[in-house]
């Protein structure tokens, strides 16, 4: 029989205690929930011919033999590209 590495002799841990706020938060929304569309059917070209500056972020994914790359600077106003790589559904999000 092997020995719990908790010990039970001690004191227990502490909880978390939720304190009491009294003040109300207000949190505008500038947009309406799913207002922002994923993509789903993104076009891709070769690397040498796609229109991207020579320092421009992608966020890349790999998945056995093959890879895509993912412009940064159309994440960041579409934010979810649902996508299939190497015969598996992947959803790239930033």
């Amino acid at each position: 029989m092997t020995e719990s590495p908790i010990s039970t002799t001690g004191q227990p841990a502490p909880t978390n205690v939720r304190l009491e706020d009294p003040q109300e938060y207000f949190f505008s929304q500038l947009l309406p929930f799913d207002a922002i569309r994923p993509i789903y059917a993104p076009e891709f070209a070769h690397a040498g011919d796609a229109p991207l500056l020579v320092d421009e972020l992608v966020m890349g994914v790999a998945i056995r033999d093959e890879a895509k790359a993912y412009p940064v600077s159309v994440l960041r106003f579409r934010e979810m590209v649902d996508d299939e790589l190497s015969g598996l559904p992947i959803l790239v999000t930033w």
